[in-house]
């Protein structure tokens, strides 16, 4: 076997001393150098602290790095072992260890060794005013949590319980009643408008959150929201202070993207005219990325903007919400003031944040609950406002989030083979089991080298504007980042399909038309994570052009530390974007990454055209397999009772 192809095998980490009970763990793959040295600093706090508690420490430490605000200990084994094989670059594992096998303690007794510990926490309820004490573990009936962890998740959940309970007196006057239903009448169609009443609880409330699939009207909801609230303090001759933000660069410049075009249609014949004044008002908001919105200070946790120099803003609207992690939330709401209003948008059926938590999702779930103090201050919206009528993309989203697998597998079998993949199908599903290898690359290359080539002819004369414009209307998405499946491996297949021509035995490293990505921030640069990007030529040579969110930047390659070509990417990548024209390509039905909001999000970054490319089978299981972060913040959110 080729030693580039043969499975890596991960380095056992040293076990401490202080934790040698843990080596079986270590030695089934469980547990990192990270978590395993902080456990031992963790457990010499406490010498009589027993080997559940080394283990339990352990595990409350390797939760965050895999998403988790906390470990349930009821379901411990099924979590590692999930997490063990979705942690592989491409989702699978050679032998995988028989994690049942290991001497897990029983509940009670974990439980027990917990309450008796002194470096853990037992508590029976949130804390209204979370603090970091002497305590590293804190228990909340079977979760286990960091401290840290808890504090986040205790500030969250305290800030939006107050929020949501802490309603703006002054009703809205007639002129602002009237202009709200002139905007967003509260009847479209014969049918309650949902975009009306999202509006009317925001202009209510501390609270205000607005969630919905692609093209159901969020940020057209958003802009008509905006115009009223200024036409508000207008009115009472008071200075409103906006602030739009999204958890990257790239969802950033696609909220100012949208909100431009939004404010551009107002007045036309709909009767949206609105003062030019306002119009002026509108036109320069400029979103930025929550980070930049609280102010970097030395490190990505730490901020200007705090509880102690809150932010001035008196509205506050975070766009792509459910890529917000628990931690980043904290440090959001520890900046609000308490008379400020917060709007959060989003869609909770995408993928949760890369790192810890599903805070939107929470806050869905916890609405569901009557007794929940969020209770009402969700809207979905629900009705497809960007897809055509007759478009099945809207429809077939729809259809995932619902998890029915059967009406899937119908949408997606209409047009099915690569006959339609290169013709006018809007959705067409390539069956690899069906069709042979050759006839699916065919069918791939028909949809994604016309728009390509036309980015690379672009970018070959120095048009960097048409170049990014045309690289924007086609992706490739992957779950995985290696592996037959894998972005990898079709980002080498379609670059030598676009240098079929080249005479280089090894193509260079930067030509015009290579796309970019960037996968780390860069702030001397000014380009973030997730930003994309294309080489040009222009008559200095070759240069990297970049949308970002402060506008066209257009960098020497030898700036550029931290890129990756870009003509395929993961799909978790892909969030807060949207492509005319997508190609899926699945995993296996047993690959650990598969899963329906994985799914979703791949198919609804499509904006007109959308191939599937992959097996029934793993569609099915795609459906049928929802995802799974461990936290308390839903529960604590839909509790009516009030800490003590």
């Amino acid at each position: 076997m080729n030693p580039t192809t043969m499975p890596r095998q991960p380095r056992r980490p040293r076990v401490p001393d202080a934790v040698e009970s843990l080596a079986e763990w270590a030695a089934a793959g469980v547990f990192g150098t990270a978590e395993l040295h902080a456990a031992a600093v963790l457990v010499r706090a406490d010498p009589a602290a027993s080997e559940s508690v080394h283990l339990a420490a352990a595990l409350a430490l390797w939760a965050p790095l895999h998403g988790h605000a906390c470990i349930d200990l009821t379901a411990a084994s099924d979590i590692v072992g999930t997490a063990l094989v979705a942690d592989t670059d491409d989702g699978s594992m050679t032998d995988e260890p028989d994690l049942v096998a290991l001497p897990w303690p029983g509940l009670s007794e974990w439980l027990s060794a917990l309450a008796r510990t002194t470096i853990c926490r037992v508590v029976t309820e949130i804390d209204d005013e979370p603090v970091l004490d002497h305590h590293p573990l804190v228990l909340h009936g079977t979760l286990l949590y960091t401290q840290r962890q808890w504090v986040d998740e205790c500030t969250v959940a305290a800030d939006l319980r107050r929020r949501a309970t802490s309603a703006i007196t002054d009703t809205p006057s007639a002129a602002t009643t009237a202009l709200l239903e002139r905007l967003l009448p509260p009847i479209d169609d014969g049918r309650p408008n949902l975009q009306h009443d999202a509006a009317l609880m925001a202009l209510r409330s501390r609270l205000a959150v607005i969630v919905g699939g692609p093209g159901t009207g969020k940020t057209h909801t958003i802009a008509r929201l905006l115009a009223v609230l200024l036409h508000r303090a207008r009115t009472d001759a008071a200075t409103l202070r906006v602030a739009l933000a999204a958890p990257t660069g790239k969802a950033a410049a696609r909220m100012g993207e949208a909100i431009a075009a939004a404010v551009a249609g107002f007045g036309d014949g709909d009767g949206s005219a609105l003062e030019p004044e306002i119009v002026a008002q509108l036109a320069v908001l400029r979103p930025t990325t929550i980070h930049r919105l609280l102010g970097v200070r030395g490190q990505r946790t730490r901020f200007v903007n705090n509880t102690d120099h809150p932010l001035d803003h008196d509205v506050v609207i975070i766009d792509e919400a459910s890529m917000v992690a628990l931690p980043m939330m904290a440090r959001l709401v520890e900046a609000l003031r308490p008379e400020s209003t917060l709007i959060l948008v989003g869609d909770p059926d995408q993928l949760e944040s890369i790192e810890v938590g599903s805070v939107l999702a929470d806050i869905v779930t916890a609405d569901r609950s009557a007794s929940s103090a969020v209770s009402g201050h969700v809207i979905r919206l629900d009705r497809p406002r960007r897809h055509a009528a007759d478009s099945p993309i809207g429809p077939l989203a729809d259809a995932i989030r619902i998890a029915d697998a059967g009406d899937v597998l119908r949408r997606l079998g209409h047009g099915a083979g690569p006959g339609t993949a290169d013709g006018a199908g809007l959705v067409t599903f390539i069956d690899t089991e069906a069709i042979a290898a050759d006839r699916v690359e065919a069918a791939i290359r028909n949809v994604v080298v016309p728009p390509l080539e036309a980015a690379a002819a672009a970018a070959k004369v120095g048009h960097a504007a048409d170049a990014l414009g045309q690289f924007a209307d086609v992706r490739v998405l992957c779950a995985h980042r290696r592996g037959p499946y894998g972005v990898e491996s079709w980002n080498r297949l379609i670059e030598s399909w676009m240098l079929a021509d080249s005479p280089a035995a090894r193509p260079p490293r930067y030509y015009p038309g290579r796309p970019l990505l960037v996968t780390r921030n860069d702030q001397r640069q000014r380009i973030a994570n997730g930003d994309t990007g294309i080489i040009v030529a222009d008559s200095t040579g070759l240069r990297a052009a970049f949308a970002t969110v402060d506008g066209l930047r257009l960098l020497a390659p030898a700036q550029l530390d931290t890129v990756d070509t870009a003509f395929a990417m993961t799909i978790h990548k892909s969030q807060g974007s949207e492509y005319a024209t997508v190609v899926v390509v699945l995993p296996p039905a047993d690959s650990a990454l598969i899963g329906r909001e994985l799914l979703y999000t791949a198919i609804t970054r499509s904006t007109r055209r959308l191939v599937v490319v992959g097996t029934k089978a793993a569609v099915v299981a795609a459906v049928n397999t929802p995802g799974r972060r461990v936290t308390g913040l839903a529960e604590a959110l839909a509790s009516p009772r009030r800490p003590t």
